[in-house]
């Protein structure tokens, strides 16, 4: 795996693997593969194990900048109080051991959780826009396209990702989920939020407006894998993986975030299905002190009754971690 320094000239091959055989890779301008003879171009000292995402370095230009961890006031507030916004960054803050070695797959720019909590963190990504930026904080990257895992087997203490499974088609994800056990060390921890298809009544209602629902649910964001929370819980235990943290998200009512996301549009912002989360938005939207009372409200209704009485079946994402037994 490349350490990017300021010259970008040095690339370790210790952590990489041709992801046709497996076989290890040679360096120089290129990497070539020792026992199929592929070769895999280096490009800003990135290694490159297929061609740029072209959906993904357009998508880098407006999603997904580098998540930032609270510090001082922000952080002691945090610890505190159950503010929705910042339920993922409590998701791995909790979840993420402590560690030598962690991948975070779809990376994106990177997350600095990750950075605090190992001493190496590893990003794989298909987007070369991303990558470059990303390289600047992560101890290396490398470019490729999932379900395949261009790494040697169990190097790694962490595997991880945010929003990345549901942009991965149903008929790899069995493929990814033995790639996460193969390069996961005995007793890691692989931790995920995911995108799931979802029965609620609002995304049921969407659905039967099918040109709003394949713009604003799959094609916006590249989500063209979604399925059911249980099953892909099932498709991991199935792989040998434990079932350890398991956090509904979006499965009562679907939060503002979500709403102005994909549902408030004018062709799906009407549903009677959807009027609760509309008034939430503008209720919250009226001002910050509205906004600061749904935060605090919202987030406390997803720890408790959110987790109590969600149906799998109609959550929109999920919050999930599994271990590699020993």
């Amino acid at each position: 795996m490349p350490v990017i320094t300021q010259s970008r000239d040095l690339i370790r091959t210790d952590l990489l693997a041709c992801p046709s055989c497996r076989s290890p890779l040679a360096p120089g301008f290129a990497l070539v593969c020792t026992g199929c003879s592929r070769r895999y171009e280096v490009v800003d000292g990135i290694p490159c194990f297929s061609e740029p995402d072209v959906f993904y370095d357009h998508y880098s230009s407006e999603h997904c900048p580098f998540a930032v961890s609270p510090t001082g006031l922000k952080l002691a507030l945090l610890r505190i109080l159950p503010f929705w916004s910042w339920r993922e960054w409590k998701f791995w803050s909790r979840t993420i051991p402590k560690c030598d070695r962690l991948l975070e797959f779809g990376c994106g720019r990177g997350r600095e959780v990750f950075l605090e909590k190992s001493k190496e963190t590893i990003g794989y990504d298909g987007s070369l826009a991303f990558l470059r930026d990303c390289a600047r904080r992560y101890s290396g990257v490398a470019l490729g396209q999932l379900p395949r895992l261009p790494f040697v087997s169990g190097q790694f203490d962490v595997v991880a990702s945010s929003h990345t499974i549901g942009h991965v088609a149903v008929k790899d994800k069995d493929e990814l989920i033995a790639e996460i056990y193969r390069v996961l060390k005995p007793g890691g921890v692989t931790a995920h939020i995911i995108e799931t298809d979802s029965d609620h009544p609002a995304v049921k209602a969407a659905k039967r407006v099918p040109d709003a629902y394949q713009q604003q649910f799959i094609e916006q964001h590249g989500h063209i894998g979604l399925e059911y929370a249980d099953r892909v819980i099932e498709r991991f235990t199935r792989a040998g993986l434990k079932l350890k943290t398991r956090r509904l998200v979006d499965a009562i009512i679907p939060s503002v975030m979500n709403y102005r996301c994909f549902l408030g549009v004018p062709k799906l912002r009407d549903l009677p299905e959807v009027r609760w989360s509309r008034r939430l938005s503008d209720w919250s939207g009226a001002s910050k002190v509205a906004n600061a009372g749904y935060e605090i409200g919202f987030g406390a209704f997803h720890r408790t009754a959110e987790q109590w009485f969600g149906k799998p079946r109609y959550a929109q994402f999920m919050l999930v971690a599994f271990t590699k037994p020993l």
